[in-house]
């Protein structure tokens, strides 16, 4: 689990880090709050892709989907969490291909609302939850004719009537013909 866990952290940073600094590539190393928040809703919705049980996997894609869904949500609600409570100034003012950082008018560029220092935080906060909320491992691989092996005794009693395969017709009833 741990290894899971660090994996999805890098997983996060790349994520995170690489779509902050095009952003600051953009001109927009600190984004005003819509665009922030757009921005943070679709590094979610990316993370969710690719940490934990990717998108590519088989039978993923409603896991994956609600993964997307909540990655949606949460990403926005802890980029507004650390725009408000994360208020450290950044400890360097240009970065390699951004020559100097900007903030809008009325702020000060901080580690809650520069772009690369946020997203990743956030990205790698959701990719080290997926991916260690992940659990393949264990399970084994589920064959085509083994739903009724793996039931209870009670449960193979009861016949799905979708699933009625004709049994053989008794002595008796062959007979009669």
């Amino acid at each position: 689990m741990v290894v899971r866990l660090l994996l999805g952290l890098l997983k996060g940073f790349a994520v995170g880090g690489v779509v902050g600094y095009l952003l600051g590539l953009a001109g927009m190393a600190v984004p005003p709050a819509w665009a922030a928040y757009l921005t943070a809703a679709a590094v979610g919705v990316v993370i969710a892709l690719v940490a934990g049980k990717p998108i590519w996997q088989k039978g993923a894609r409603i896991e994956v989907g609600m993964k997307a869904a909540a990655g949606a949500v949460l990403a926005p609600l802890m980029l507004l969490a650390l725009r408000n409570w994360l208020n450290v100034g950044l400890p360097f003012t240009s970065l390699p291909g951004i020559p100097e950082i900007h903030a809008p008018e009325g702020m000060t560029p901080t580690i809650g609302n520069f772009a690369v220092t946020s997203l990743t935080l956030i990205a790698a906060v959701l990719g080290g939850f997926f991916d260690a909320d992940n659990s393949d491992k264990g399970e084994p691989e589920a064959k085509p004719g083994d739903a009724k092996a793996r039931l209870p005794e009670a449960a193979k009693a009861t016949q799905d009537p979708l699933d009625f395969e004709p049994e053989e017709e008794p002595a008796e009833r062959k007979a009669r013909r």
